[in-house]
């Protein structure tokens, strides 16, 4: 049967979470064909051969394994172009699944016509092997956004909650591969190209602590933002002037961040930008802010997508 959705779902160094991420996925509710692409990152733990004992077992799960840690923008892009699905269910398998998640996502995009639906998550410290996601009721939010740029670049929209056109992925060229994490190239790039997103308040994943998340480096993370904003600006010169000096904004507000982490910025001419773009008297040419873009490849500690070779 072909699925409706694939879930695509990097993987690395997942060994303690997959069995209680992979049994939240068969308790899924609703009667809608999905497949399961695992894409494993190399990982050094146990997870490939866990990963493998799911393809043994269940004919709707395949794996695809790889010789070189490339991250998870990559490898998201790499299964997505291999997903049969019309839809691409998008989460983070270290999470575990409320039982209607999928039903509620693919209702919601059926019922809107939604290229883009978005959730929610919520923490937790029990440990993973405790964790039960509570059905999600039908009382919640909901704003349907007809501009999905307008909307993704207003409150962030990066956590790995999505169920997306599989379509609207390939358009979009999926994830910004010259960034090592994903979360916040994959709603802008998308959005680009998307006509109606949904976001709403469900929880669709509850998150224990399980000390794998890529996200404590705020210095990373503001490395990623920029690249990611600098990259979609420099590749988009038909925004409105507007949109652009949006975008213009986040490459700034990015790098203002990055200085407090203790990154080797100027701050004079920082700061008449920052001020310039909080008042929009700016100009958002892309060129004027390569300067940082040399400052930011040249950072420490930081993962960078040359240093993969695949």
């Amino acid at each position: 049967m072909q699925p409706e959705v694939s879930f695509v779902l990097p993987v690395y160094n997942k060994e303690n979470a997959l069995r209680y991420f992979f049994a939240s996925l068969l308790d899924q509710t609703g009667e809608i064909p999905f497949e399961v692409v695992f894409v494993d990152d190399v990982s050094t733990d146990g997870s490939l051969a866990i990963l493998e004992e799911f393809s043994a077992k269940h004919d709707f799960v395949r794996v695809i394994s790889n010789t070189v840690n490339a991250g998870p923008s990559i490898r998201l892009n790499q299964g997505a172009k291999t997903a049969n699905g019309k839809y691409l269910a998008l989460f983070d398998c270290d999470e575990i699944l409320a039982p209607n998640a999928l039903e509620m996502l693919h209702s919601l995009a059926k019922q809107h016509n939604a290229d883009m639906v978005h959730g929610r998550c919520r923490k937790t410290t029990e440990p993973i092997d405790k964790v039960v996601a509570p059905r999600i009721r039908q009382d919640f939010k909901l704003s349907i956004h007809q501009d999905p740029l307008e909307r993704v670049l207003g409150r962030g929209m990066v956590r790995m909650t999505w169920l997306v056109e599989r379509d609207v992925f390939i358009a979009a060229g999926g994830c910004d591969e010259t960034v090592f994490v994903q979360d916040e190239s994959l709603p802008l790039r998308l959005s680009a190209h998307a006509k109606c997103l949904l976001d709403t308040d469900m929880v669709l994943t509850m998150v224990p602590d399980v000390g794998s998340h890529i996200s404590q480096n705020t210095l990373q993370l503001n490395h990623d933002r920029f690249l990611v904003y600098l990259n979609f600006l420099e590749v988009h010169p038909e925004l409105p002037h507007e949109t652009r000096v949006k975008l213009y904004r986040k490459c700034v507000s990015a790098i203002k961040k990055a200085r407090r982490d203790g990154a080797p910025i100027p701050m004079i001419p920082l700061f008449v930008r920052y001020v310039a773009g909080k008042l929009g008297f700016v100009d958002p040419d892309p060129s004027a802010l390569q300067s940082y873009r040399n400052i930011f490849q040249n950072l420490s500690n930081i993962r960078h997508i040359k240093e993969v070779n695949c």
